[in-house]
């Protein structure tokens, strides 16, 4: 009766959302759905057509790069200009740079439209949060942006499916599922919907221009963190997890295809199993939190991982490979939320955004960096080296961040569920589960 009546209030909250939440949570939706196709088949129709595993570690830096430098231009351009220009424009200009990816797959081209494509996602994705946060009040605020979460997940693995079903369905024009006219016409279908992401955000009404007073205080919040050595403790775990996720999530479809021999189809059924083993996963920490303290539910959840992503780097069958995926992505993602409320309920009020943008961009960086590095190490020294690497960095991060925090259940009770404070999504990224 308890979970009936959790329904009936979370569809109270939906019906009483304003017409500009309403609007965005279409418009991000079509974006997660264009994001789920592209991710499984981008960079199978990269090889497909002649490119090398160095080539796409190098994208996947140049992606990241652009995604750090462009965060703070793109929240500032936002606060000046408006929330919806700035939607409209990266919407309109990641579409353009993806149908150009596609149509001219060829080194020199690659670099320049993933540079746009990483700073147009980026602008994109500061803006999401302060849209969200100006259309809603206190009250349905949670159930907001929960339902923005939940809706991007869902959209996302609806989109990992067609990118695994589409191609099949191509592929009966031009000879398999396999052939670049597939892969090429299932990616055009991501672009569209990319494209056709910006049509709910023209009925979008700006709330106002942010008042000059906040506005010129703003980058002062930048250099006021009075404990640093809290936010460097923080941020350390953080940045070895985006280090080691860069090694293997990025070109975990190069390595299905080119190493196990997958098809595009099975590929696309990973990667939304995956998805789905996320959500699942999240659903439970609460649970956890509640029974073990969140640093205790947050560690062995992602110790409980390491052996399964131990089997994904030495199996060499694929089922094996996708049960141990599964299994993996399910317990990882079980801890990240606990982890984004973990961070942002140890610093003060006035440091939150501060501290998420830092946390943003250390992780960033540290997928930039291995990214580029699993590319040439797939290319020259082996498929499974990258994920023994991940495997190092993740026992490091998860016992530091053990280390630093353990005291932390003792002296603080568990937060209940509902008292989170609702981190923002991720950028666009190739596979869910770091």
């Amino acid at each position: 009766m308890s979970f009936i009546r959790f329904i009936q209030e979370y569809v109270s909250f939906i019906r009483g959302f304003s017409r500009n939440a309403v609007l965005f949570l279409w418009c991000s939706s079509l974006s997660s759905l264009s994001y789920g196709i592209s991710s499984v088949v981008l960079n199978v129709y990269f090889i497909h057509v002649g490119l090398s595993e160095g080539l796409l570690g190098a994208l996947i830096f140049y992606s990241s790069i652009a995604g750090m430098l462009f965060s703070l231009p793109g929240g500032r351009a936002s606060d000046r200009f408006g929330r919806r220009p700035v939607l409209l424009v990266s919407g309109l200009v990641y579409a353009a740079a993806s149908v150009v990816q596609v149509a001219f797959p060829f080194a020199g081209v690659l670099v320049g439209t993933t540079l746009v494509a990483g700073a147009s996602s980026a602008a994109a994705m500061v803006t999401g949060g302060p849209i969200l946060v100006e259309a809603s009040t206190a009250s349905d605020r949670a159930h907001l942006f929960g339902l923005w979460s939940a809706l991007g997940l869902v959209a996302t693995v609806v989109g990992n499916a067609l990118g695994g079903l589409l191609p099949t369905l191509f592929g009966t024009f031009s000879g398999g599922a396999d052939t670049a006219f597939a892969l090429r016409s299932t990616l055009y279908v991501g672009a569209a919907l990319s494209a056709l992401s910006v049509v709910p955000l023209l009925g979008l009404k700006e709330s106002g221009p942010l008042p000059a007073a906040a506005a010129s205080a703003a980058p002062l919040g930048w250099l006021g963190l009075p404990d640093r050595r809290l936010v460097a403790r923080i941020l350390l775990p953080q940045f070895l997890v985006g280090l080691g996720a860069g090694f293997f999530v990025p070109l975990q479809n190069v390595f299905m295809s080119r190493r196990l021999g997958a098809t595009v189809a099975e590929i696309g059924l990973v990667a939304w199993t995956s998805s789905a083993a996320t959500a699942l996963g999240s659903l439970g920490s609460p649970a956890l939190a509640r029974r073990w303290g969140k640093v205790r539910a947050i560690t062995f959840t992602q110790l409980a991982s390491l052996p399964f992503l131990a089997v994904m780097g030495l199996s060499g069958d694929f089922w094996v490979y996708g049960a141990a995926s599964l299994v993996r992505c399910a317990l990882m993602n079980l801890a990240t939320p606990l982890i984004n409320t973990f961070n942002l309920e140890i610093v003060g009020p006035g440091e939150r955004a501060t501290v998420s943008s830092l946390i943003q961009t250390v992780w960033n960086l540290g997928w930039a960096l291995s990214g580029y590095a699993a590319g040439w190490i797939m290319q020259h020294v082996s498929y499974r080296l990258p994920y023994a690497f991940t495997l190092v960095l993740y026992t490091v991060s998860i016992t530091s961040f053990y280390g630093y925090f353990r005291h932390y259940d003792h002296c603080n009770p568990p937060v209940e569920h509902g008292e989170a404070v609702s981190p923002e999504p991720r950028r666009k990224g190739p596979l869910p589960g770091e």
